[in-house]
């Protein structure tokens, strides 16, 4: 089997040597061919080795590591962002359904992205790039809420607007996000982590398998029973655990 060519680019020289460790003590057909601490030269790496993966760090001082992307035209390897536990910048990535790895990097975490990778291998040529374009607006200005987020598709990645979206469903451990266009998608990931990404975005869980948009609640049915009915007319069922919560929550949002 052809070896995963990687190249690292990363700032801190010790990270790249763990990095480095990692990927050739534990992680079974991989070659390393190029390291870079600098955008300059990570784009100069890249150029000579024709790399299948790059892992690039999201802060490379004085610049941003996307800014590694945006001198190729066409990216043709996968990229998998390495970041430190700095809130927006993970909520950005995640947004842009990106992967990532988080600092101090973990064996387990290398071999997990690793394999996302193999199970990728079919994305669009380009795609790195609409990401990539799509990370570096949500990390131009903090101050602006993230209004798009990138999820998962047979054939690379749908970017949707989260006013679209009606509500999120959990089925098994997927999930899936029903829009107003009508369209479903199915995305492989557990409605816990959309709860997670969109519950300051105007989203609530009503309900262990129902996250709604506030903003398409059409009607709301209090007492035994208590439901919503959305925009596209479907009838949500509130737990009971979570309705006196919920109705508290929609004062001063809304008139109930």
């Amino acid at each position: 089997m052809k070896a995963i060519r990687v190249v690292i680019a990363e700032d801190e020289p010790l990270n790249i040597n763990i990095l480095r460790k990692i990927l050739e003590k534990h992680c079974e057909g991989v070659e390393v061919v190029g390291t870079a601490t600098t955008v300059k030269k990570a784009v100069e790496v890249i150029k000579e080795t024709e790399p299948d993966v790059l892992f690039l760090d999201i802060e490379m001082p004085p610049h941003k590591g996307f800014e590694v992307l945006e001198k190729f035209p066409e990216v043709n390897f996968d990229v998998i962002f390495i970041t430190a536990h700095e809130e927006y910048a993970l909520q950005a990535i995640k947004f842009a359904a990106l992967d990532y790895l988080l600092k101090p990097i973990s064996i387990d975490d290398v071999q997990t992205a690793l394999r996302k990778v193999n199970l990728n291998r079919t994305v669009k040529p380009g795609q790195s790039n609409e990401l990539a374009a799509i990370l570096k607006e949500y990390l131009k200005d903090k101050e602006q809420s993230f209004s798009k987020i990138v999820i998962p598709s047979n054939d690379g990645y749908n970017v949707i607007d989260l006013a679209n979206i009606v509500y999120c469903e959990a089925c098994d451990s997927y999930t899936k996000i029903h829009t107003d266009e009508p369209k479903v998608h199915l995305i492989s990931k557990p409605l816990k982590e959309y709860d997670e990404l969109l519950s300051d975005k105007g989203f609530y869980r009503v309900h262990k398998s129902f996250l709604v948009n506030v903003d398409h609640i059409r009607k709301i049915i209090k007492g035994i029973g208590a439901a919503v009915i959305m925009s596209d007319k479907t009838n949500i069922p509130i737990s009971m655990r979570k309705k006196d919560e919920f109705f508290q929550s929609l004062k001063g949002v809304m008139n109930i």
